[in-house]
């Protein structure tokens, strides 16, 4: 399948430029320059096509630190800043990373003795680097491969997917992006920062946390034009006396699924004003199909739209698991045990998730093959979450349990030791927490021996 894109390229004279049009939210004023970071990140004396993994906080200085390394031909891999240096550290080590670069380091639980600086964060060098090629992009994944695996893509195939989804948003030069989404994130990094970069647009970085009473501050504030949320920030905003903020022209949502009333709800919040349901995964470089939902009728307001340009969607058997086929997929997924069973085919991915297709080519998604849950409005891998007890010493099996309450699903562990003691379940959760972010955490933690009755 080819699909012609006139894209324009990662340079430093237009990746400066747009620099110039990237603010916090908070107004806190930036004291480097993309020249002072190139140069920070020069010296650490990395070979082009080294990984190097950046545990920095939505800001300015993240998407100046992700850009200036990708100028550099090194391999960023972006991980939320809350991440335990021991699960840092074995990612590191997993994907052959070269370096952290983070707001603080402690050096010593990185095997190292010198700090680095890298414009106002810290920078670690790491012994075993992996070489991949100058060009490329490691994103993290949640998917049943684990927390220890990453999606290989090509800056130049982010960008293509970039310029598409902006498209397909209408997201213009003239328009104010602001970006409250985790930039861990392929949504915010590619739909957003790209996205904003490929069209000329400004944007201004804020969250997380998300909270509703600084959104519409920012969205006051700095003119926001365009905004992308997930289901959840959508359900917490309906659910506000005060409706959703006027003033902004277009509102995107994806990441999760909402239901035809929800969408309604959200066109009727805001009258005249463009809604729109965006669908796409980690691996299929992200974005892969959109739904302007302010121009379609009610009965497609459960869909997630048709598939953006140079994209094909399509089912394969009895389960309907839907199949995505473009020139933006990733290379190859590296780590966990599923990395070399996404690519099915030439440029094509296997989602995971099952849909139906109407006969317009509208997409309507019908749930997930996979192990992905939502807990308090987080992805979670249950894998990754048998992965992490199952490490712990002394722990035998673990099985996770969703239950459902009133306001959302909650995650439960029930663990398997050869000789529990009084303290077990304190050791357990110990040593989960300091791997686990904390929407990964479990709530309950029921311990038995191998063969014995669960207790708490």
């Amino acid at each position: 399948m080819q699909h012609n894109d006139s894209v324009p390229v990662l340079d430093a004279r237009r990746v400066a430029d747009f620099l110039d049009n990237v603010v916090d939210a908070d107004g806190a004023a930036s004291r480097q320059s993309l020249d002072d970071v190139t140069a920070d990140l020069a010296r650490l004396g990395l070979p082009a096509g080294t990984a190097v993994v950046l545990a920095l906080s939505n800001s300015v200085q993240m998407v100046r630190t992700y850009l200036s390394a990708l100028l550099l031909g090194l391999v960023p891999l972006a991980v939320a800043p809350a991440t335990p240096s021991a699960r840092i550290r074995e990612l590191a080590s997993r994907l052959g990373a070269g370096a952290v670069i983070a707001g603080r380091l402690a050096p010593e639980r990185y095997g190292a003795t010198q700090i680095h600086v890298v414009g106002a964060a810290e920078a670690v060098l790491l012994s075993g680097a992996t070489s991949y090629e100058s060009g490329q992009v490691l994103i993290p994944t949640s998917g049943t491969s684990g927390m220890f695996s990453a999606c290989l893509h090509r800056v130049d195939s982010l960008l293509r997917n970039a310029h598409r989804h902006a498209g397909a948003v209408g997201l213009t030069s003239d328009d104010v992006v602001l970006v409250n989404l985790p930039l861990y994130y392929s949504y915010a990094m590619v739909a957003q920062v790209l996205a904003a970069y490929v069209q000329g647009a400004a944007l201004v970085v804020s969250g997380p946390p998300f909270t509703p009473s600084a959104y519409r501050k920012a969205l006051g504030q700095h003119g926001i034009t365009q905004s992308s949320i997930t289901p959840t920030i959508a359900r917490q905003l309906l659910a506000r006396p005060e409706g959703l903020p006027n003033g902004l022209r277009a509102l995107a949502v994806g990441g999760d699924q909402l239901t035809a009333d929800q969408v309604a709800a959200l066109l009727a919040a805001r009258p005249g004003g463009e809604l729109y349901i965006t669908y796409g995964l980690t691996e299929a470089g992200p974005r892969v199909s959109t739904l302007a939902a302010h121009a379609e009728p009610a009965r497609r307001h459960a869909s997630v739209g048709r598939p953006l340009p140079g994209v094909r969607a399509y089912l394969r058997g009895p389960d309907d698991e839907l199949l995505v086929e473009s020139d933006t997929v990733l290379v190859r997924k590296i780590g966990g045990s599923t990395a070399n069973r996404v690519l099915v085919a030439d440029r094509t991915v296997a989602t995971g998730d099952v849909f139906h297709i109407d006969d317009d080519g509208y997409l309507f998604f019908r749930g997930r093959l996979s192990d992905f849950v939502m807990v308090r409005g987080e992805k979670v891998s249950l894998t990754g979450i048998k992965q992490a007890a199952q490490a712990i010493p002394g722990v035998l099996r673990c099985v996770p349990i969703v239950r459902a309450e009133d306001d959302g699903a909650v995650l439960d562990v029930e663990i398997s030791v050869a000789d529990p003691g009084p303290d077990t379940e304190r050791a357990v959760r110990r040593a989960l927490n300091s791997v686990l972010l904390p929407g990964e955490r479990p709530s309950r933690i029921l311990i038995a021996a191998e063969s014995g009755a669960f207790q708490k």
